[in-house]
């Protein structure tokens, strides 16, 4: 009774160039508008109303808007699991979880009830994210009010959200502490697994699977996502993938499942890119964040607020994003002013390379009243981006983010490797002047995961100058829950501190790219993108569930041994402290061609927005069409959250 998918109209609706995809977001969108909202309105001439689970409602709410939904005859979006009005010459397009609750939900609404009759709707149309399973198509069978309404009953597998054109998440913020604390036996694998299953049909990709060898996390799910994908693939015959054997023109995508735990380092570092500050430092929530603006409250005299949703249709945001904050404050500086010096009337200096000030930027808006649309958009960001900054100076961060920066390189910016006593000096100063206490905890993180433990003395002295509760210190000690250890070799961590030698541990991880010093640190997910995305990422360190074909570099699968991996480059040396600021050199931005197969790559336990930063950067200068997802997209506090829940 459940139709299956089939190929999808999204893939085919429109005209591109030889081997450019749709991006992910605009597939899910034409799921919507087209296979959903398109297809029910060829069947129901006229008005309908949507009906959307909590679930279904945020994967709508992340890829289409009200005006998208009303050019399909949607009249109005309707809450399932609250009271709605009976419209009897309409019909509901439900879109749904496959749970029990929100189909019992549905049939409630076509029984009798004790103060209704008849059904609520003319029609149901019934479209379920995910795989429908055998009891609940029978469930809907048996309730014949229902079925007798039933127009459409489909498996669209769109469950999960898209937050940006290639970024997907499966809105599974409280699986970290099931996953952690039952590596490879906790049964989430499964429920990670069915819903990647969906992600996949929508690309229309059948991929190889490589995973991170010594993660049992991984491994589950590698054996999971196999398992699923092989019975989707047998069970919609109708279904086609990219590489198959009418669809030659681009190869097989290829799916890398990473584990959090690995690298337990980067979502706690603070980044200086506007959307990792902005997600860090502001109140930001599914987008939507408020911000003072320049317009005057006239009842009370005080600045008004406003909110704004910092997605893909904003340009501005989209291109600057992932910009350090420094080029973000001087590139709105500089369109700023060049607008108004276009205009010979305006006040503010010309010719000047400081960037603007608020005040500034306030009086340019009045003086270009012509402008106010596109000067309203910088005037936005220039507010968000001087936010960021203001609340970075007060908390003195900068002095804490230099001292990440050297713990995890290695390296001072001058390239300088110090020892570990002048370490812990700074580290203490640092942390008694630090009032934040999530700022406090991540860097006592970052010293402890960067150097694999520390001597136990130093341990009691940091978290005294900490200042840190008894539950503060349980979120630092469960990182031994994740494999890291708490306390350093003892014959390392006594030798070489009676004599002083002792020198920080050097990661290697230094970006020599990097333009500012404030972010030499190199995450490690662009090293594995970038030996991905030239065949040269270790298949011993990355097996593959079946053997990967042999080709040469194309589409990314080729694979190669951990002996011939690349040395990384050391970081150029740093003028002086002033310079963790100022611009290094120009970078020039290739056109975003790709070529090859997809290269779809998976973070179970979250992935930050740095890492989603490094993941534009290597598709771009790998020419490479590579979607990142994971479990969740996690923000440094939400981090240090989830440890504490493996206690």
């Amino acid at each position: 009774m459940v139709e299956k998918s089939k190929k999808s109209k999204s893939n085919g609706s429109k005209k591109r160039k030889a081997g450019v995809r749709k991006p992910l977001r605009e597939i899910v969108q034409d799921r919507i508008l087209n296979d959903i909202l398109g297809s029910s309105a060829a069947k129901w001439p006229g008005w309908m109303i949507m009906v959307l689970d909590k679930g279904a409602t945020r994967v709508a709410a992340n890829a289409v808007g009200m005006y998208d939904l009303m050019e399909q005859r949607v009249s109005l979006v309707e809450d399932l699991y609250k009271k709605r009005a009976p419209f009897p010459d309409m019909a509901a397009v439900y879109v749904l979880a496959a749970k029990d609750d929100s189909v019992k939900r549905v049939m409630m609404d076509f029984l009798p009830t004790e103060t209704r009759e008849k059904p609520l709707y003319g029609g149901a149309f019934l479209y379920f994210l995910g795989k429908v399973s055998d009891k609940l198509v029978q469930k809907i069978k048996a309730c014949k009010p229902l079925l007798k309404h039933v127009k459409a009953l489909s498996e669209v597998n769109i469950d999960f959200l898209t937050k940006e054109s290639n970024v997907f998440h499966l809105d599974m913020r409280r699986c970290f502490a099931p996953v952690y604390k039952q590596p490879g036996a906790s049964g989430v694998e499964k429920k990670i697994a069915q819903k990647l299953v969906t992600v996949c049909a929508t690309l229309n990709e059948y991929p190889h699977i490589r995973f991170r060898a010594n993660s049992q996390v991984c491994g589950a799910l590698a054996k999971a996502f196999h398992s699923q994908m092989n019975e989707f693939v047998g069970t919609n015959s109708s279904w086609w993938y990219h590489g198959d054997s009418k669809n030659t023109k681009t190869e097989r995508a290829t799916l890398i499942l990473l584990d959090r735990s690995d690298d337990c380092l980067t979502p706690l570092m603070h980044e200086f890119t506007y959307q990792a500050m902005v997600n860090d430092l502001l109140p930001i929530r599914d987008d939507r964040i408020t911000y003072k603006s320049d317009t005057i409250n006239p009842d009370d005299g005080k600045a008004m607020e406003k909110e704004v949703l910092l997605n893909d249709n904003d340009n501005v945001w989209v291109e600057l994003r992932g910009k350090h904050i420094a080029d973000v404050i001087q590139t709105l500086s500089n369109r700023i002013r060049d607008m108004v010096e276009s205009n010979t009337t305006a006040a503010v200096s010309k010719n000047s390379k400081q960037p603007l000030s608020l005040a500034q930027m306030a009086s340019a808006l009045k003086e270009l009243p012509e402008y106010r649309e596109i000067m309203s958009k910088l005037s936005q960001h220039m507010h968000i981006s001087h936010q960021c900054m203001d609340l970075f100076n007060r908390r003195g961060l900068l002095e804490v983010s230099e001292l990440e920066q050297t713990l995890a390189t290695g390296q001072t910016e001058d390239g300088r490797t110090p020892k570990l006593s002048e370490i812990i000096n700074s580290m203490e100063e640092t942390l008694s002047k630090t009032k934040d206490v999530v700022s406090r905890i991540r860097l006592l993180a970052i010293m402890i995961i960067s150097q694999k433990g520390i001597r136990e003395a130093d341990r009691e002295r940091l978290f005294e100058a900490a200042r840190l509760s008894s539950r503060d210190m349980k979120v630092i000690n469960n990182l031994e829950k994740l494999g890291i250890p708490l306390v350093s070799e003892s014959t390392k961590s006594t030798v070489g501190s009676l004599f002083g030698g002792t020198k920080v541990e050097n990661s290697g991880n230094v970006d020599a790219e990097s333009e500012y010093a404030s972010s030499r640190y190199k995450n490690p997910m662009k090293t594995i993108l970038t030996e991905l995305s030239e065949g040269q990422l270790s298949i011993e360190e990355y097996p593959s569930v079946l053997p990967m074909p042999q080709v040469g570099g194309g589409g990314g699968t080729q694979v190669t041994s951990a002996r011939n991996r690349p040395v990384a480059g050391s970081v150029r040396s740093k003028e002086s402290a002033q310079n963790r600021w100022n611009k290094q050199s120009e970078t020039v931005k290739k056109p975003a061609t790709y070529s090859g197969g997809r290269q779809l790559v998976f973070v179970v336990g979250g992935i930050s927005f740095a890492e989603i930063r490094v993941v534009r950067e290597v598709a771009d200068s790998a020419r490479k069409e590579i979607i990142v997802g994971a479990t969740a997209l996690i923000k440094p506090g939400e981090f240090v959250e989830d440890l504490a829940s493996l206690t």
